[in-house]
């Protein structure tokens, strides 16, 4: 039987975070901040650069002392896992994230190492409808947004300002969907935000992402550069800009 589900948002579930913390018994204490990033070097660089306290919850988690933050990292790929922290850490209390992180460029003025704070998420994967009203996007929280964007400013770094793609299938990026989105302005590709925004959505919690560019699929193909410097750059330049929005 095929059930419509258009308001499986308002729909209660039957078990929820809250229900999984109490059964593993945890008294973790989190600051309200989040900051989260999957990248290794970055990881590197809070280990090495910040006082931090180190938990393990289904993700990696540094609080980071004297922030009044926790950076996040080794939370798995995609939507779904994604969603599954944030619900963990909402339980737990936190209230203010932002998603950081790698996002391919689907417009060829965006080059490796380019940031760009997210406008909103195309909504092209299967976790949002969960937590969110059909709609053909999620949207970040305005206000957190807007402090990431004024933090930018005011240290005069460049960035762009425009919508994402959020996809569950990152071996299924088709050249139909590249070229319909680049006409419609969307900048970047990656897999987590619009997910990530209707789960804070649903929560009454904020959410805003700020990624470094990465890779290009402009020109109908995958043209790699993670490793370039300027990507490197980037994303520690994120990190420093999302702790000062946070404060």
């Amino acid at each position: 039987m095929i059930i419509d589900k258009k308001e499986k948002h308002l729909w209660p579930a039957i078990s929820g975070a809250a229900d999984y913390l109490a059964h593993i018994k945890t008294d973790l204490k989190l600051p309200e901040n989040i900051i989260f990033n999957p990248v290794s070097s970055v990881t590197k660089t809070v280990m090495n650069n910040y006082k931090n306290k180190y938990y393990r919850l289904d993700a990696d988690i540094y609080v980071l002392e004297g922030h009044n933050a926790a950076y996040v990292t080794n939370f798995g790929i995609g939507a779904p896992a994604f969603a599954m922290i944030m619900e963990l850490l909402t339980a737990l209390g936190c209230k203010n994230f932002i998603i950081t992180g790698f996002a391919g460029s689907l417009q060829k003025t965006l080059k490796p190492g380019d940031i760009v704070v997210c406008e909103k998420a195309l909504r092209d994967e299967g976790i949002s409808s969960s937590y969110a009203a059909p709609e053909h996007f999620s949207y970040p929280s305005e206000s957190l947004t807007n402090k990431i964007k004024k933090v930018l400013e005011a240290g005069k770094t460049p960035y762009h300002y425009g919508s994402t793609w959020t996809t569950d299938a990152l071996h299924r990026e088709t050249a139909q969907e590249i070229t319909a989105y680049q006409k419609a302005g969307i900048m970047t590709v990656e897999m987590e935000a619009a997910a990530a925004f209707a789960v804070a959505h649903h929560y009454k919690t904020n959410c805003a992402a700020i990624f470094a560019v990465s890779d290009q699929l402009a020109n109908l193909k995958w043209e790699p550069a993670f490793g370039d410097k300027a990507v490197g750059e980037a994303l520690r330049k994120i990190l420093t800009v999302s702790l000062a929005a946070l404060k």
